[in-house]
This record gives C-alpha cells, sequence and structure tokens, in this order.
C-alpha cells in the first residue's frame, strides 16, 4: 500500500503534472551494445512551454497510473524504488545516491570527493545515481532524462548539471546533462564510457571501479584534461641499422686468432731461415 502511494504521488515527476510555466533542456549520450536500431550520439531533446498539463491531466496520469502498476506483472518493489530516487531530493552536497546498493562506503567516499573537487574547479555538478534494475521506465537513458528534469526543471538550473546512471541487472548505464555540460564532454567520450566502459567492468561486477572510472572520465574533460583513459597511440618501432650474418660475425670474430697464429708461426720460421743462410755465408 505504501508503494502504491508512493507510485501515484511520484507520476508529476513521469510527466503528468509537469508545470506549464517551466520548460527544460535535456542533452543526452546515446550508445552501448544494448542500443540497437538507435542512433549514436548528441540528442537534445527540449520540453516546450504550453497549457497542456495542470490538475486534471495529473489526475487523469495518476488514475492511469495506478491502474497500470495494479495489473502489469512487473516488481511493486521495483517501481517505488524508480519513483524514491526521482521524488528524492536533489543530492546537491551528497552527489551519490546509491539505491542500487552496489557502493561500498568507501567508493561512495572517493566518487563523493571527485565530484566535490570537479564542482569547485569547474561549476559543473554529476550526479551518480545506481539501481538494481529499471521497470517501469527500462530504458536508462529515458529514467535518466526524467531523473535530470526532475531536479532541474529549467534551462538555467540544468545547464550545467548531469546525472550519470548505472544499472546493475542489465550491466548499462546512461549519461544526462545540459547542454553545456554534454557538450564539453563530447560524443567520442560519452559514447565510450556508455558502450565500453560500464558494461564491461559491470559484467567483471566491478561496480566501484565502473562508477569510479566514469567520474573520472567526464571529470577529466570537464576540466579540459582531456580523458585520462583515452587509448595511448602506438609507438612506432625503431629503426635499426643493417645486422650482420652468423657467418659474416664467425669470419670477422675469426681474424684476430688466424693472425695470431701466423705471427707465432712466421717469426720462428723466418728466425730459422735466416740463421741457416747466415751460416752457409
Amino acid at each position: 500500500m505504501a508503494a502504491m502511494k508512493s507510485m501515484v504521488s511520484a507520476s508529476k515527476a513521469l510527466g503528468g503534472g509537469m508545470d506549464a510555466r517551466t520548460s527544460s533542456v535535456v542533452a543526452r549520450a546515446k550508445g552501448g551494445p544494448r542500443r540497437e536500431g538507435r542512433g549514436r550520439g548528441l540528442v537534445v531533446s527540449a520540453k516546450a512551454e504550453g497549457k497542456h498539463g495542470g490538475p486534471i491531466a495529473s489526475k487523469i496520469a495518476s488514475a492511469g497510473l495506478a491502474a497500470l502498476i495494479a495489473s502489469a506483472p512487473i516488481s511493486g518493489a521495483a517501481i517505488a524504488s524508480e519513483f524514491d530516487v526521482l521524488e528524492a531530493p536533489v543530492p546537491e552536497t551528497s552527489y551519490v545516491v546509491d539505491d542500487g546498493g552496489i557502493l561500498s562506503k568507501a567508493g561512495k567516499g572517493a566518487i563523493a570527493g571527485k565530484l566535490k573537487e570537479l564542482e569547485a574547479k569547474t561549476g559543473y555538478h554529476l550526479n551518480v545515481v545506481t539501481m538494481r534494475k529499471l521497470q517501469f521506465t527500462p530504458d536508462p537513458f529515458e529514467f535518466s532524462d526524467k531523473v535530470l528534469e526532475n531536479w532541474y526543471p529549467t534551462i538555467e538550473q540544468g545547464d550545467k548539471k548531469g546525472v550519470l546512471v548505472i544499472v546493475s541487472t542489465n550491466k548499462e548505464g546512461a549519461i544526462s546533462g545540459g547542454p553545456s555540460f554534454i557538450n564539453n564532454i563530447g560524443d567520442d567520450v560519452l559514447d565510450s564510457i556508455i558502450s565500453e566502459t560500464i558494461p564491461k567492468l559491470t559484467t567483471e561486477e566491478k561496480y566501484n571501479e565502473a562508477t569510479l572510472k566514469s567520474v573520472e572520465r567526464i571529470s577529466g574533460m570537464l576540466q579540459g584534461k582531456g580523458d585520462p583513459y583515452a587509448p595511448k597511440p602506438k609507438k612506432a618501432p625503431k629503426q635499426r641499422g643493417p645486422t650482420r650474418t652468423q657467418q659474416e660475425a664467425e669470419g670477422t670474430n675469426s681474424f684476430p686468432f688466424f693472425a695470431v697464429i701466423s705471427i707465432a708461426l712466421i717469426f720462428p720460421l723466418a728466425q730459422l731461415i735466416l740463421g741457416v743462410i747466415y751460416k752457409d755465408n
């Protein structure tokens, strides 16, 4: 029953009760091995101002959502978990919402420390959200968009904000952010994080490393230092001069030996010959 109340009250966060006076712009990186048929790169979606929404739409959305949850064969606890994140206050100082319970205490501390340093140096604020599973909004990109829009509903609020979502069950993630946030990271790094870093490390159950490494790559780009984990260019092999064959090397090494032998034999023989000639004379 408590989960049902949470689900209904959170329907506004899912789009049923968006204030008509606000608008939000969300930029997100799309990619990853499970994004078949969907383009990669930067996608900017805007919610324009309008007169739709309001109390009536909110009530309709709440009723429809309650009916859907009552009849759908999905876990109420998992859906409530998604709503709990959407209704949670903005983690202004903690930076991490570990709803999935996949990060260690030390890991959360290290991640929060990196994000605090990033914000102090650049003004960019990144929130990390972990989930065990997404059921009501199975697409992690849609979920990260909703989290970002719910926490930062206007362009001004969300321009330098970002959300990194990691889902442990499906070994996938998503990154959403304001235009300035996304543009300063770049498509290549965003795509690499989503399609390589997160799937590879989460498949190995290395959730702390996957999260911290993703944060470090994002932080490096936003600070203008570049991607600390970018592939290093291969060094060209050193060119060597011509080499001698084994026979040439053996021939060269044997020359001093024959020279010594020759001198040792020639001098006594020459002395002997000179002695014989001297006696005859």
